[in-house]
């Protein structure tokens, strides 16, 4: 067991350096050629790129409610009634708050007539589905998985936190503002810093430096972490599998969303990669042996051992 857990760990890291070798050459080609590969590739009616604007939202938008519920439905487990008011407040803002994210800020096919009262509305629905589909759950499975649950809303809170303050470090303008103007003054190596740039146009956003579509693409990571959990899905063919098809969605929305004239190579680069450094730190915190145990998590094991035998 030993051996087949240094292979794998051998592994990790071989695989890990060629994509940071990956990772610094395209950057490279970035830094020299961003405009470029825009106006190559540009084509803001392509019926892929609004697709995938769409799709490529999903994970981190449905990460937050899913974590909520795995949360919230194990609020009975601390002894102190303040802690288990806590959970519960937690799981309910992360599902609820997570929703209401999704529908009010999120992209959607068409332009939505009263976008408040859409968001609370489709907030309650979607809310109370997710719930329902929660209770289904088996009770040891919920309580399994509470570690992977706060896993979900510190990465999704903190992956966030870490994209919009760089959005607002850098306030790079968008391709497709460039393209409104008819010139390509406005545009700014990604490395440059504008924390005080001047907005003359209010209808532009200068957030295009990093991406966070594809940021929220690169949640999908959060899938690998169940081979961790399951026995049964702790094979190299099936890590592989797994962790091949969410670079692949991750790289794809990554494409769309130069076509769709929303952002530039380095952008979606940073983007998926500094998400993926957040989730390697978050897993390894949450999930790492000898490192930080969530308490509680940690009693369920044992408790569950102790049934057991």
């Amino acid at each position: 067991m030993k051996n087949e857990e240094r292979f794998s760990k051998t592994i990790f890291w071989i695989v890990n350096a060629i994509g940071f070798a990956f990772f610094i050459a395209l950057m490279a080609v970035a830094t020299k050629y961003d405009l470029e590969i825009n106006h190559a590739l540009s084509d803001g009616d392509s019926f892929f790129a609004d697709l995938f604007a769409i799709i490529g939202e999903f994970p981190a938008y449905v990460a937050m409610p899913v974590g909520g519920v795995i949360v919230l439905f194990n609020a009975n487990i601390p002894k102190e009634k303040y802690q288990r008011v806590i959970v519960c407040i937690v799981g309910c803002l992360a599902i609820f708050g997570g929703w209401f994210f999704f529908l009010y800020a999120g992209t959607k096919l068409t332009d939505v007539p009263h976008l408040l009262g859409f968001s609370l509305v489709g907030t309650a629905g979607l809310g109370a589905l997710t719930l329902w589909v929660g209770s289904f759950v088996n009770k040891q499975t919920m309580r399994k998985l509470f570690k992977y649950g706060v896993f979900l809303i510190v990465f999704t809170l903190v992956t966030l936190a870490v994209i919009q303050a760089s959005k607002n470090i850098f306030c790079r303008m968008r391709y497709r503002d460039m393209l409104k103007e008819g010139n390509f003054d406005g545009f700014t190596p990604w490395y440059k810093v504008n924390i005080n740039r001047e907005n003359p146009n209010p209808d532009y956003h200068y957030t295009s430096f990093p991406s966070g579509h594809t940021s929220s693409a690169a949640h999908v990571f959060v899938l690998c972490v169940l081979c961790d959990l399951y026995p049964e899905w702790n094979k190299k063919w099936v890590r592989v599998l797994v962790n091949g098809c969410c670079v692949a969605f991750t790289a794809v929305v990554a494409i769309a969303r130069i076509v769709d004239d929303a952002h530039f190579l380095s952008d979606v680069l940073v983007g998926g990669y500094v998400t993926y450094l957040i989730y390697v730190l978050c897993r390894y915190l949450f999930f790492g042996k000898g490192k930080y145990n969530f308490r509680i998590a940690e009693n369920i094991r044992t408790e569950g051992e102790n049934v057991g035998q």
